[in-house]
């Protein structure tokens, strides 16, 4: 069976990321996974170095994660929720995770506007977007209705539309019925002239709109005030040694100035 997993630190942002989550599961039809990885701290003090009880850690967690899986199922009984928890590598877990399970996206939270938890940007997030295999949803903890009604594609360069593979993201739309809508945001620093105006999708062709910004966080933010958009997606790999196209960093950039949940497809 297809799964969604969400990724939970048990801050705000995390939960309602988990929400989100939920949701998606239950739209696509999929199971929901919820992540957690618990790590036995060690403390520095003027005897030496000791360390926490790795199984009161372990409890600890595993007692808060029956918990919101309980909240869970309360709101969304049709959906299969489980729970995968790990003191491993984070990056390495989820890697395994995803390859080994057909996996439709991984949802974590994003903190605030002005500072991502280490959940997401520190040692473990800023590995993760653009290198497992399956989209990665991150989602504002101010975000919360939750709705899949309209997804804008947004590049800085359409070439590349042309030259990748969207079945993940066909998919996704497909499942969530939600609408598209293709935005190339046109920079003074872009090489090139745009190579096409419409990009077919689901065997739909559909015309791609141009703003001009001076960064691609600008025009997906100037896009968005216009227009009912729910998420954000944005291709995650580079296919050409002209641009510069920073697949973790365009995420986490339009993510910091994003009122909505930002989907990294990675290829």
């Amino acid at each position: 069976m297809r799964t969604v997993i969400a990724g939970t630190d048990f801050s705000t942002s995390s939960i309602n990321a988990c929400r989100y989550a939920a949701e998606l599961a239950q739209i696509s039809k999929c199971k929901l996974i919820i992540f957690n990885l618990f790590v036995a701290p060690v403390i520095h003090s003027n005897i030496g170095l000791y360390g926490f009880s790795y199984e009161s850690i372990k409890k600890t967690s595993k007692d808060r994660t029956d918990k919101l899986i309980t909240q869970l199922k309360r709101e969304f009984p049709k959906i299969n929720i489980s729970v995968f928890a790990t003191n491993g590598a984070f990056e390495n877990e989820l890697k395994k995770f995803t390859k080994a399970h057909k996996v439709e996206a991984a949802v974590m939270g994003l903190e605030t506007k002005k500072r991502i938890s280490k959940f997401i940007y520190g040692s473990h997030g800023i590995n993760l977007v653009g290198k497992i295999d399956c989209p990665v949803i991150i989602v504002p903890s101010g975000y919360r209705t939750h709705k899949f009604s309209r997804v804008l594609l947004a590049v800085d360069n359409n070439e590349k539309l042309i030259k990748s593979s969207l079945k993940g993201f066909e998919r996704f739309i497909k499942d969530t019925g939600s609408r598209i809508k293709v935005l190339h945001v046109r920079t003074d620093d872009e090489i090139f002239h745009p190579v096409t105006n419409t990009v077919s999708i689901n065997k739909r062709k559909l015309a791609i709109d141009t703003i001009r910004a001076k960064d691609i966080q600008d025009g997906v933010k100037k896009y968005c005030s216009l227009g009912d958009i729910s998420l954000v997606a944005i291709i995650s790999k580079k296919h050409s040694l002209f641009y510069n196209l920073f697949s973790e960093s365009n995420t986490k950039k339009i993510a910091f100035v994003s009122k909505l949940p930002v989907m990294s497809i990675h290829e």
